[in-house]
């Protein structure tokens, strides 16, 4: 009677879902099995829980590091998936996460004895792969979705994700083709596309019923495993929008893997096209390193995105990047970076960073990092400042994570004199399901 009830409480559970919109991806533990069967179809829910604590000190509301008095608030992450195995090869996954609105995923604390705001969609697509189509293997993905494009440098989309069909193809074991066209922007709203001159600080608008102001990209992949350790890719994106005169181009380059116990990751972009009169003529560079010490893992990397140098032609690195903690905690995710916005990437910056892994005991990860950032292009000083952050994650229990994050940005002379050093510390309950 108890698995009779179970199973029909658990039906009822899904049935209240499908009459509503999914979104996020949390990771599903490996053992978990399906609460639904019919025949070939499997059914999987999955979740997280996320609660964070946040303190921080020297962030004005224009995001610059600057003299201001100490900001302290909780925020929430709720994320619900539904996973959907409904024949060999074909898949559905939905997926919703909470959020203050369809650009924030998170509900900060006080809302005196009211609910806190509802669920937006993160993902929902259809996949289906197999080897009839073409004879080998292939397929098709459709829906909104999380994307990247290599080292995620020029690309990474894998916060919120976007409009996409995607068609792949691996004509070999070590081969992977991939084609996509991605709607960026086509829905009336505004969207903050790309940090450039004469584009509205909203970014990049479309409307549904008119195909000539919409933001399309247009991306062709390979990635290609040199062994089982070492793979090599290219990729080219051709971003259209017709009435704003708008080519943006990119060509990416990348490597990842491992010899002889050294990891590494490479990218290279290089950007070219139009924006009315103007030709984007930008940059952009990433080498990282990496070498297991027992017990630490010894990390250094490098990176480059070049600046506009006051010319008519855009010679900034435009990178697509979503605003999460693409680098460093402070520069660039909390505060304005040399691009003049947060989220900017490698927009004009180069960074040189130092860094280590450690497990000083079972169930505890620690890491910390050391950052020398630069403006590319600046009229004055380019001693954007240093930077340093740590992290400490332990492992309570199955599959509930306690993580405290802290981070020192010493801003320099490119920020005026008004600068000060901000103060980050940040810890945060993470239970996954």
């Amino acid at each position: 009677m108890k698995k009779f009830l179970a199973i029909i409480l658990g039906a009822m559970f899904i049935m209240s879902f499908a009459a509503s919109a999914f979104a996020i991806h949390a990771e599903i533990p490996a053992e978990t099995s399906a609460i639904v069967a019919k025949g070939a179809t499997q059914i999987t829910l999955g979740g997280e829980l996320r609660f964070r604590g946040w303190y921080q000190k020297n962030i004005t509301s224009a995001f610059a590091p600057a003299s201001t008095t100490s900001q302290a608030w909780y925020d929430t992450r709720v994320r619900l998936s539904v996973d959907a195995n409904v024949a060999p090869g074909v898949q559905g996954y939905l997926q919703l996460e909470s959020g203050d609105s369809a650009t924030s995923d998170v509900n900060n604390w006080g809302n005196f004895n009211q609910k806190t705001p509802g669920f937006n969609i993160l993902q929902s697509w259809i996949l289906y792969k197999g080897t009839g189509l073409l004879g080998f293997g292939s397929g098709l993905k459709v829906g909104h979705m999380p994307l990247a494009l290599g080292e995620k440098q020029f690309f990474d989309h894998t916060r919120f994700g976007d409009d996409a069909i995607v068609f792949f193809m691996d004509p070999t074991k070590e081969m992977h083709i991939g084609l996509l066209t991605v709607k960026f922007a086509g829905d009336g709203n505004s969207h903050k596309a790309i940090p450039l001159a004469g584009v509205p600080a909203s970014g990049l608008s479309g409307s549904a019923a008119d195909n000539t102001n919409d933001t399309d990209g247009y991306v062709a992949l390979i990635t290609y495993k040199l062994d089982g350790k070492n793979t090599i890719g290219a990729n080219y994106t051709y971003v259209n929008n017709s009435d704003a005169e708008l080519t943006l181009q990119n060509l990416g380059l990348h490597a990842n893997g491992n010899i002889s116990g050294f990891g590494y990751k490479a990218e290279g972009d290089i950007q070219f096209g139009e924006f009315g009169s103007s030709k984007f003529k930008g940059l952009a560079l990433l080498v990282a390193a990496n070498y297991m010490i027992d017990p630490a893992n010894i990390r250094a990397s490098f990176a480059y995105g070049s600046g506009n140098d006051g010319g008519s032609d855009i010679k900034a690195f435009i990178p697509f990047v979503s605003e999460v903690q693409n680098y460093t905690l402070i520069y660039e995710y909390r505060v304005a970076t040399t691009c003049g916005a947060k989220a900017t990437g490698l927009c004009n910056t180069t960074y040189f960073n130092v860094g280590a892994d450690f497990t000083p005991v079972k169930d505890v990860k620690a890491s910390i990092d050391g950052y020398i950032l630069r403006a590319s292009k600046a009229a004055g000083s380019k001693e954007a400042g240093w930077e340093v952050d740590g992290k400490v994650a332990y492992n309570v229990a199955k599959n509930l994570t306690y993580q405290v994050d802290a981070g020192y940005f010493k801003a320099g002379d490119f920020y005026g004199t008004a600068n000060k050093g901000v103060s980050i510390l940040r810890h945060m309950m993470t239970l996954s399901f």
